[in-house]
């Protein structure tokens, strides 16, 4: 079995290989904007490898190329501008790499891989906001609130349109907040994390810079994310659209004391406006009904421990920064 990953070297896109490594006789091939260095991360993903190119997905005959010389049988295209924040500073550029992105594979995958299923991983942001103590469905309409989610949205469409029109075997993936081991810290979690980590190194007041803290999400662990991938790659129906989540809500705030409990201790809290954004969502749960029917997959990690691994992340990735 041939799986092309794109944005393999990513945050999930890691997760994912070593995840479909463990099946024998799969052959994984990568493709991501940077080329693999010669950390001992990126020796680990490039065992798993069986070949990997740089890749913008920009450019379609770049695309196109590497699909036609993978001939993949399956795709997951992780491949993704992904920060919020970084789409409100430059919505053109999310939009080229999302939506523009995307259409170039589907359409790369038409003419060179017709028959390869294509896992299309999109975002709960599409959403928009939930109503509060009400799970969302897959059925509740799309309307997106920032740049990054019109561009998940438009990419949502696209492949719709393409399994519709085309009939290409396309799944939709609409994943919740998710976070684990090797997040960068631009986001929340990730960043909570790496700030208690330099305070307890002693490199920054005992401060840590927040943004609003009262939003519910559903946090999944990325570990059990990549299963739920895995899962679709088998099971999941082509044409269909799934939630991936837990089903449980986590006001952030809390999730911050926890990893305050795995650092040991509780800096001063400061409201940092730049942190802040006027167009979150103020509560986003999914139901993940669909997934667990289709696939009967379920999260098996608890949120503590997804935070313990990643406050102890933060602390090893700060030792190798500073060589200590």
């Amino acid at each position: 079995m041939r799986t092309l990953i794109t944005g393999v070297a990513g945050f999930v896109g890691r997760h994912l290989a070593r995840e479909l490594a463990k099946r024998p006789k799969e052959e994984l091939y990568g493709a991501d904007h940077v080329a693999l260095g010669y950390s001992d991360s990126d020796g680990d993903l490039r065992a798993k490898l069986k070949s990997h190119r740089p890749l913008d997905v920009r450019d379609f005959g770049q695309v196109a190329g590497w699909v036609r010389e993978c001939r993949p049988d399956r795709i997951v295209h992780l491949a993704a501008q992904s920060s919020g924040a970084e789409s409100i500073r430059d919505p053109a550029g999310t939009y080229l790499v999302n939506a523009v992105g995307t259409l170039h594979l589907l359409e790369a995958v038409r003419a060179e891989a017709p028959e390869a299923m294509v896992l299309l991983v999109g975002s709960a942001d599409v959403y928009g906001t939930g109503s509060p103590g009400q799970k969302i469905r897959e059925d509740a309409p799309m309307k997106p609130m920032n740049p990054y989610a019109f561009s998940k949205a438009a990419q949502d469409s696209l492949g719709e349109l393409y399994a519709g029109t085309y009939r290409l075997n396309i799944v939709r993936a609409r994943t919740f907040s998710h976070t684990g081991p090797g997040q960068q810290p631009r986001f929340a979690l990730a960043g909570f994390a790496d700030q208690l980590a330099r305070i307890d190194a002693g490199l920054v007041a005992a401060e840590l810079r927040v943004g609003n803290l009262e939003g519910v999400r559903d946090y999944g662990d990325v570990r059990d994310v990549v299963r739920a991938y895995d899962a679709l790659l088998e099971r999941g129906g082509p044409g269909e659209t799934y939630n991936v989540c837990t089903g449980r809500g986590h006001v952030l705030r809390d999730l911050l004391e926890i990893l305050c409990g795995a650092a040991g201790f509780k800096p001063t809290i400061v409201q940092d406006p730049e942190r802040m954004r006027s167009r979150d969502a103020d509560y986003l749960v999914g139901d993940p009904t669909k997934l667990r029917s289709k696939t009967r997959w379920s999260p098996d990690i608890p949120i503590e421990r997804t935070l313990q691994d990643l406050y102890t992340d933060a602390r090893e990735r700060l030792r190798r920064e500073i060589g200590r």
